[in-house]
């Protein structure tokens, strides 16, 4: 009798981890989101129900159902259960428009659509607008035809049990859209396996513990939330504290109220907590972890009289990667301070030339990353995942180089990405939009430095031959098809985009001339010029 491969074998299924927990934790709190609380039974009796609910309402292994909604325990409920019957979550970024939702919904082609009660209304016009949706679930409501009530379906099935769907390493457990290079996302196929190694990952660099008391507020439609830690609170039996979105205040209250352990936070919110006049009768001392991202010297400091017992994480990751490939420890984060550290437990991290070929300490080159946490590639896209996923090695697109002592620091990036308030936004899409204004030539579109929300976009503009560009009416034309996050907060006017001998757009140079020119628009919500 042969063995099979052991990436082969049908037992990686995300969902067992509510079986371990349950006869090992009935009693405790798994999960606890304004008044109310599930322990660990609680949430395996929930998660079956709902199972067997959506079984009932035709929802199969490989079916693919789109989340839309804000952090709420039905949504999370709605993960395992779809992972119980091997069918395929898409979760979704609230903060898009409605025509950037329906074009990634007519790309992966959900049979359903589930969402909270703040996307009701956005949730029934996408009903009418994507043939492949057959139905929508409503997450917290009980609304009524067309919907299907998920609080509903898990009364009338309670106490019904669903086995685990036999998935193994290589099953996808999740479709992530990507704030990619294009004007259409990339879907990032994150499978049980990838989920599975990014939990070991977790609890091994966090030294998770079932005493931990992970504050949730990062979105769940993004790695953050699902992933950082996310899942690896209940792999070890651990409390998740939900928060349905960040408010700065709200966040002190339940950091002292319930004691969090650990969380993760953009630049942005640290200012936000930073700026609160009475913070310090907030008692942060149970906070033993914190991870971010992008945070600079100053706000670092802020961060360490903020939380002072904790580990401050600087960490590197992508959606392709189940999020983080490195973390900074405890025993550098103040001598390696502008690191993003070393890679986690079973990662292998390196920097490379054009050639593919690891560069030497020092030398800057493309970041590429290899290992279990590494998704296989994007949905329908094989020349996207041709170009990511070559050699044996995710390239990330950003521009790094270790130290001596194998420190990884991010220089810059590929990508013309622009991280604005803890969202990606991809330059090119932005440019595609304002293309279409009949009065634009050229256009190039690139990040500049806010006080609060660390980079927003603004855009750079070559009027047509003979006319001239209404700002405004520019502006306009990008909140039309745009999220609000996108719309450049500033827009200036020239006579020809900067470019190299081979016809590049050198952005680098147009955001050298940021503090130099006026801009011919400028949001009211910014401070002073955009530069």
């Amino acid at each position: 009798m042969t063995a099979g491969h052991p990436s082969k074998a049908p037992t990686a299924n995300l969902s067992r981890i509510l079986d371990w927990a349950r006869c090992r934790f009935p009693r405790k709190v798994a999960l606890a989101y304004e008044d109310r609380r599930w322990t660990y039974a609680d949430m395996d009796r929930d998660v079956n129900a709902l199972a067997a609910g959506l079984r009932e309402a035709g929802i199969a292994r490989e079916h693919r159902v789109a989340v839309l909604g804000q952090n709420v325990p039905e949504y999370l409920l709605l993960g395992l259960a779809l992972a119980k019957l091997g069918a395929v979550m898409v979760p979704l970024n609230y903060r898009l428009a409605e025509d950037e939702l329906a074009q990634l919904l007519g790309h992966c082609k959900p049979v359903a659509l589930a969402a909270d009660s703040d996307f009701a209304d956005t949730a029934r016009a996408l009903l009418d607008r994507v043939p492949a949706l057959e139905r929508l679930l409503a997450l917290e409501d009980r609304p009524g035809d067309p919907w299907i009530s998920v609080p509903e379906l898990i009364e009338r099935h309670s106490g019904e049990r669903v086995p685990d769907a036999e998935v193994g390493d290589d099953d996808v457990q999740r479709i992530l859209y990507t704030s990619g290079t294009t004007s259409l996302p990339k879907g990032a196929l994150l499978t049980h396996g990838n989920v599975n190694a990014n939990m070991n990952a977790q609890v091994v660099e966090l030294a998770l513990t079932p005493e931990d008391r992970i504050l949730n507020f990062a979105p769940l439609y993004h790695v953050g939330g699902l992933d950082l830690p996310g899942y690896a609170t209940w792999y070890v039996g651990a409390t998740m504290l939900l928060e349905r979105r960040f408010a700065a205040r709200d966040l002190l209250e339940r950091i002292t109220n319930d004691r969090a352990t650990g969380m993760v936070m953009v630049a942005t919110m640290i200012g936000m907590i930073r700026d609160l006049p009475d913070r310090e009768r907030y008692d942060t001392s149970s906070v033993r972890f914190l991870i971010f991202s992008q945070v600079n010297r100053r706000l670092f400091e802020e961060a360490r009289r903020l939380f002072p017992n904790a580990r401050l994480i600087e960490g590197y990751g992508l959606t392709e990667t189940c999020n983080g490939l490195t973390y900074l420890d405890m025993e550098h984060m103040l001598t390696k301070q502008g690191s993003v550290g070393r890679p986690l437990h079973g990662v292998d991290v390196q920097v490379v030339d054009e050639d593919d070929n690891p560069l030497p300490p020092g030398e800057e080159g493309e970041v590429v990353a290899r290992g279990p946490k590494v998704c296989a590639g994007y949905l329908d896209d094989p020349e996207a995942t041709a170009r990511a996923f070559r050699n044996g090695w995710f390239h990330t697109g950003d521009i790094g180089r270790f130290d001596e002592d194998g420190y990884l620091y991010i220089v810059d990036r590929l990508k013309d990405m622009i991280r604005s308030g803890g969202e990606n936004v991809a330059s090119s899409e932005i440019e595609a939009v304002i293309h279409e204004f009949p009065a634009v030539s050229e256009t190039a579109v690139v990040g500049a430095p806010h006080p609060k929300w660390v980079e927003v976009p603004v855009a750079f503009v070559v009027p047509r031959p003979g006319q001239q560009i209404d700002p405004q009416g520019l502006v306009a034309h990008c909140r039309e098809h745009l999220a609000g996050f996108k719309v450049p907060k500033a827009v200036y006017e020239l006579e020809a985009l900067p470019r190299n001998p081979s016809g590049k757009v050198l952005k680098r140079d147009l955001r050298d001339m940021l503090g130099e020119l006026t801009p011919t628009y400028l949001a009211d919500d910014q401070v002073g010029r955009a530069g």
